[in-house]
């Protein structure tokens, strides 16, 4: 059986072989995995927020044996209100494409993602209705010393459990998705490893002259100006209304936010009401991305949202575009006085001291530039302390 496995970035097919007997125990064989090359991810997503709509085109590669997601630029991509004919443009912004700013969905409007690679192909989504949304009522935060448990160090991370509390309606079959974006102060806008930052960009180190101090392995350069680090996910958390229909529901565990830095953080929390559909797709997703290899566990399956290309029905198009309300709340964390060690230390600071190049003059500090990872613009609720 091959099925379509999402290991973070990479997209794999999964050959599950047999179980193999032995003595009083059956031990499961390894899976193994194969990248897929050549797949087109689609992920769009059409919010109820201003500045919460995004869409991200990838192609899966395998170039030279590097696995990498490569996004796709140049493309056309727009939403469409299929209701009253409206046609929203998304531009090109670093590696997402976005809508204006005040860009917003209301419930009951059904919308359509339509988008044109550079070569031509199309691709487009099924109509999405957009469900009325359940409002937050109290949003809080806890510090938990072993919030989650990361592959990538092998250990449990410090962070914060981000809880809620709503009211259920009981008239109505609900399900929620949980989404936010942190946002941390940004002390350093540029690192330059064996090189020097100018003209917008890092440069080669040049060799020193003589009678000048060896260049530093790396250079660190200061933000120009206000800017904040951007973060979201690394979970999928949802919720099916089945035990909690009709209930006032408190503190539900709705988040987690690690401790990058200790910088203080404000989280902005998305409680986002699905569609059936859209639902079973994100506990897919949420299933591949939880995976403990349990020997009960189901094989994953593949994740294919409502996505397809209309001019070829065998073509597999990974992802989902979902249209859906929300009701937002934010919080903000001082952070400043907890010891536990940080997942995304700053690097030492390694200064420009003397100029580079004789008579060049030494910089200090780089611009905040815009992208879905970092912004110049306060977020609201942002205090200054």
């Amino acid at each position: 059986m091959v099925t379509y496995l999402i290991d973070k970035s990479k997209i794999f097919t999964t050959t599950l072989y047999g179980l193999l007997l032995s003595v009083s125990c059956i031990d499961p064989v390894p899976p193994e995995f194969q990248f897929i090359d050549e797949l087109i991810i689609i992920e769009g997503f059409a919010s109820s927020a201003p500045s919460a709509s995004s869409v991200v085109i990838n192609r899966t590669s395998a170039e030279f044996g590097i696995y990498r997601n490569l996004f796709q630029e140049g493309a056309q991509v727009t939403f469409e209100n299929l209701d009253s004919g409206e046609i929203v443009d998304l531009q090109e912004q670093s590696d997402v494409y976005v809508p204006p700013t005040d860009f917003l969905v209301t419930p009951g409007s059904t919308w359509q993602l339509n988008v044109v690679l550079s070569d031509g192909t199309r691709y487009q989504s099924l109509p999405e209705k957009v469900i009325p949304s359940v409002l937050i009522s109290d949003i809080s935060a806890t510090f938990e010393k072993d919030l989650l448990f990361r592959e990538d160090s092998g250990k449990f991370v410090p962070g914060h459990a981000i809880a809620v509390s709503f009211d259920e309606p009981a008239e109505d079959k609900n399900y929620y998705l949980w989404r936010f974006r942190s946002f941390e102060n940004l002390i350093l806008c540029k690192i330059c490893d064996n090189g020097i930052f100018r003209n917008g960009e890092c440069q080669s180190n040049p060799a020193p002259e003589p009678g000048i101090s060896p260049r530093a392995a790396y250079y660190t350069y200061g933000c120009e100006t206000g800017c904040w680090t951007i973060r979201s996910n690394e979970s999928v958390e949802i919720l099916d209304d089945e035990f909690i229909n009709g209930f006032s529901v408190n503190d539900y565990p709705a988040a987690k936010v690690p401790l990058y830095t200790n910088e203080n953080i404000l989280v902005s929390l998305e409680q986002v009401s699905l569609s059936f559909d859209a639902y079973q797709y994100y506990r897919r997703l949420k299933d591949i991305v939880d995976n403990n290899g349990n020997f009960d566990a189901p094989p994953p399956a593949a994740v294919i949202g409502n996505l397809f290309n209309p001019s070829d029905d065998n073509e597999i198009v990974l992802g989902r575009f979902t249209a859906a309300s929300n009701s937002n709340a934010t919080i903000f964390i001082e952070r400043t006085d907890i010891l536990e060690d940080e997942i995304d230390p700053l690097p030492q600071f390694s200064f420009e001291t003397t100029p580079p190049i004789p008579l060049l003059e030494i910089i200090s500090s780089a611009p905040c530039i815009e992208s879905r990872f970092r912004t110049g613009f306060e977020p609201i609720g942002w205090i200054d302390n």
